[in-house]
């Protein structure tokens, strides 16, 4: 058969297709498939060869079966892509096709060079439908997905490229091809056989080629057989064509998710330790290099999706930051510029501007070697108007790690440049001299307990010396905060009545340390962390109750890479618990509210529903709004942002208020809130709006604390 083909016949006696049937020199396409294969594997090797261009150390190499599980799961089940129900089960349809397409192409491969047994009978028919069935839903999926990009045209699609279009147009023809070369050999068969039986099991193996067999029926067989050979070279010189293509345009995507799958972080929501930071001469990432390399991956898996825009607080209110435009394409943009350099210096170890002269590249205008990232680049106002709320690693499909890369900057502009907003400044002050962002006098701590009038049902320990269970972390806000010290007496007066045996640090408490080293402060945050970790272990500390999810975050997630490994636990998730036991019966307050999920509870730890729990047993009837759970709307004050200041973008509210309004929209008599900050900043919203006559701001433990009052 070098020179020949097998003919097409009208059907078989054992249903089967054999492979590459009227197609002369069909052999040919199984040697010249290792010339996309080989162009596929040098792309392979120049990205990973750039990858370790990165000089930051993030290993990922723990863990070995739950990233092997992750990848297998977001791999395959498509699981964060399908969160966005539409475009999410399109992507699927079209990433299950070509897969199970690439499978059936495999297995003629297969049959070509080891003589894999033809696929007959009952088999052939299950495996002919699925790989039918899956091909016409990959079909369905990429027209879909054209539809979302140039129909519907929704923002997060903000920055179309008319590459984008090229790669849909090749898919869709890649997929349609498919059809038709199956329509066309469906349609000779049908004109070769005798009787319509002898090819009645097409219509079941091939139930969607089968019809676009109908197409052609009005067609010669002569032309249908020519037909059938001219695209079925053209359908695979395309499909090859999409093959080499990958490693060199978004379709990269396909490996780095599922290397980014394999390789996420694991751990809790925390950001990365700086060991032995007393020795260490750089502070944070200043040059893009810099990163490590999981970091650079990130920057090549964003497939601009925007659902890292589209949830961002900071850009719905006009701010500079957008995690997609502004942050990883930006960052991607200047990799990509600056890597002919590295790589030329890397080859010739030479001075860094030395570098510059052997690439052609130095010719152009902006030099990418010249260009900071931290200014030029991702710029300092993008860097500071981020909130931590984590809505963009939350709905990243490519679990791409936006915050630590805005912390690595952070930490560089504070530490290393010394370049930080005047606010950042004094609330490091205030830390380093009180212990507290508010700069109130350290020795004050523990006075809230008597302004409160609890001081008598309250194990101070430095005191009283009790034998405890728990240790109530009260933070900064409930002893430096007026509104919140009504808050940390309602909490101790519920752990009272329920019987919970606590103590409390006071003067020996000292802040959490998460505003410092989410403003970039890691030296202060370390500092702080060691002095709590002192007082914890002074007093055989083993389990902790945190009032604010910034402190719980911290304590639970970061404290343990500085040693520090304690049960902690939300004040909300002990209130649960004790109604779940019992222990406490609140009454029923019949009232009509909202809930605010906080980014540092909500998305950080996924308590969701502890919280309402504790609401609905105390007769409080939430609302649901739109943006709530896992789609929650920051109130603006994450990040260390709770101390800068926040103006407004002409056109926009700012991030408070614009929560404050979609919390307002089902006209509560209550918004109910779990942190000190989200108190604050919905309560100034509610005050904004005018509408604190008819909509109060409280939080959970001052409500369980009214309907146990009742």
């Amino acid at each position: 058969m070098i020179f020949g083909f097998e003919p097409l016949e009208g059907g078989y006696e054992v249903p089967m297709r054999v492979v590459g049937a009227n197609v002369p020199y069909e052999w040919l396409i199984y040697i010249f498939m290792f010339i996309p294969i080989g162009i596929f594997c040098f792309g392979f090797y120049e990205k990973a060869k750039v990858w370790w261009l990165a000089k930051g150390e993030i290993h990922r190499v723990d863990n070995g079966w739950q990233r092997l599980w992750s990848w297998f799961a977001f791999s395959f089940a498509q699981a964060r892509v399908i969160r966005k129900p539409f475009a999410g089960w399109m992507h699927a349809f079209l990433f299950w096709g070509f897969l199970v397409l690439a499978l059936a192409a495999g297995v003629d491969a297969a049959h070509f060079w080891i003589h894999w047994p033809p696929v007959e009978g009952g088999t052939y028919i299950a495996f002919s439908f699925v790989v039918d069935l899956l091909g016409f839903l990959a079909l369905i999926g990429i027209i879909a997905l054209a539809y979302v990009r140039y129909i519907q045209k929704p923002d997060r699609l903000n920055d179309t490229k008319k590459s984008d279009g090229w790669i849909i147009l090749l898919i869709f023809t890649i997929l349609l091809t498919g059809f038709f070369i199956e329509g066309l050999r469906i349609a000779a068969q049908i004109k070769l056989a005798t009787t319509m039986e002898q090819i009645q099991y097409e219509q079941m193996a091939s139930a969607f080629g089968w019809y676009f067999g109908y197409l052609f029926m009005g067609m010669s067989l002569e032309s249908v057989l020519i037909w059938h050979r001219i695209l079925w070279w053209f359908h695979m010189a395309i499909a090859f064509a999409f093959i080499a293509l990958v490693p060199f345009t978004k379709l990269w995507h396909i490996m780095t998710s599922m290397i980014n799958y394999a390789f996420r972080d694991l751990g809790p929501s925390a950001l990365r330790h700086v060991e032995n930071i007393e020795e260490a001469e750089t502070f944070g990432v200043e040059k893009i290099e810099e990163f490590g390399w999981k970091d650079i991956v990130d920057l090549d898996a964003c497939i601009r999706c925007g659902r890292c825009q589209e949830n961002c607080p900071a850009y719905n209110t006009g701010k500079h930051l957008n995690p997609k435009l502004t942050l990883i394409q930006a960052m991607k943009q200047h990799w990509d510029a600056k890597v002919p350099y590295l790589i030329a210096a890397q080859d010739h170890p030479v001075e860094e501007d030395a570098a510059v002269a052997m690439t052609e590249e130095a010719t152009e205008a902006v030099n990418p070697m010249e260009q900071s990232l931290i200014y030029d680049v991702v710029t300092t106002d993008v860097i500071w108007d981020c909130t931590n709320c984590r809505a963009c690693m939350e709905h990243c499909p490519m679990f791409i790690e936006h915050i630590p890369k805005i912390a690595e900057m952070r930490r560089n502009l504070v530490m290393w440049q010394g370049d930080m907003p005047g606010e950042a400044q004094m609330a490091f002050t205030n830390m380093e001299r009180n212990y507290n962002p508010w700069g109130v006098g350290w020795a004050n701590r523990a006075q809230w307990l008597t302004e409160r009038g609890v001081r008598d049902i309250v194990n101070l320990l430095p005191e009283d010396g009790k034998e405890f269970e728990y240790l109530l972390y009260a933070g900064c806000a409930v002893s430096f905060d007026d509104r919140y010290k009504k808050v940390g007496e309602a909490l101790v007066r519920i752990l009272n009545q329920a019987g919970v045996s606590f103590g409390y640090l006071g003067t020996e408490e000292f802040c959490c340390g998460d505003s410092a080293r989410r403003l970039g402060n890691e030296y202060l945050y370390q500092t702080l962390v060691q002095q709590n970790l002192e007082s914890f272990n002074n007093y055989g500390v083993k389990k902790i109750i945190v009032v604010c999810p910034h402190g719980y975050n911290a304590l639970k997630n970061e404290y343990p890479q500085m040693g520090g490994n304690f049960e902690v636990y939300h004040y909300t998730e002990i209130i649960a618990q004790l109604i779940a036991q019992g222990k406490i019966k609140p009454g029923k307050l019949g009232a009509k509210a909202t809930y605010h999920d906080s980014c540092f509870l909500g998305r950080h730890n996924n308590v969701y529903d502890q919280p309402r729990q504790a609401l609905q047993s105390a007769g409080v009837a939430v609302t649901e709004i739109e943006k709530s759970k896992q789609f929650g709307f920051c109130c603006g004050a994450g990040g260390g942002r709770m101390w800068l200041e926040e103006h407004a973008v002409e056109g926009y509210k700012r991030i408070n208020d614009t929560r404050t309004d979609q919390l307002l929209e089902p006209n509560p008599e209550m918004i109910i809130t779990n942190c000190p900050f989200c108190l604050t900043m919905i309560s100034d919203g509610v005050k904004g709006a005018e509408a604190e006559d008819r909509t109060k701001v409280y939080d959970v433990a001052e409500v369980v604390w009214q309907s146990l009052s009742k």
